[in-house]
């Protein structure tokens, strides 16, 4: 009976120590998420998840098609389909899983069921042949691989030089169209 005893109370003192260690823990984890430098980098709250330094990648058909990173994200409820971005660069993939444009602004909104970005704040559009696109509202729409700024835009490469308002571009045949106030320079070709 003494010898049971003295199990329970070696075992009893092991589950306080351990209860103990993991308060601490938890003590320390917050103190740490105080002070801004966010050990865990995840922050969930009522109503929100926020999380820094991300990277989703996006399949269609089993292939890639876009992958997105961001700086910050946060999610709100989701009854709103709608995750936040901050720091925001998309990479679109062709056919082949390799590169063909990326995307990046200052922010972004990511909608979870339709898979459609909003670009927001210094939005520059680089295409892997090197011409660029520049703006400050762009909306990208996954399924049908489109691209619609409807501010002004500034379209360079390696000749040519348009600016304008309404852009809409199709990804996969590689055609723009302006709907407003185009203006274009091309250097002559010799």
């Amino acid at each position: 009976m003494i010898k049971n005893i003295n199990v329970i109370k070696k075992i009893s003192l092991f589950i306080g120590i351990f209860f103990i260690i993991v308060l601490a823990f938890f003590l320390i984890l917050h103190y740490v998420n105080i002070k801004k430098k966010s050990f865990l980098q995840i922050k969930i709250s009522k109503n929100y998840i926020k999380l820094k330094k991300i990277n989703y990648k996006f399949f269609k058909h089993g292939k890639l098609a876009y992958e997105i990173f961001a700086k910050s994200l946060k999610y709100l409820t989701p009854k709103k389909n709608i995750i936040k971005l901050k720091g925001v660069k998309a990479v679109i993939f062709n056919s082949v899983n390799k590169p063909e444009y990326t995307i990046t602004g200052n922010s972004g909104r990511l909608n979870i069921k339709t898979k459609n970005v909003v670009f927001s704040g210094n939005v520059l559009v680089k295409s892997v042949k090197g011409s660029y696109l520049a703006t400050d509202l762009l909306y990208y729409f996954s399924l049908k691989q489109k691209i619609v700024a409807p501010n002004g835009i500034k379209l360079s490469g390696k000749k040519y030089f348009i600016t304008g308002k309404e852009l809409t571009m199709y990804l996969k045949k590689n055609i723009f169209v302006i709907g407003k106030d185009v203006n274009f320079n091309a250097e002559m070709i010799k």
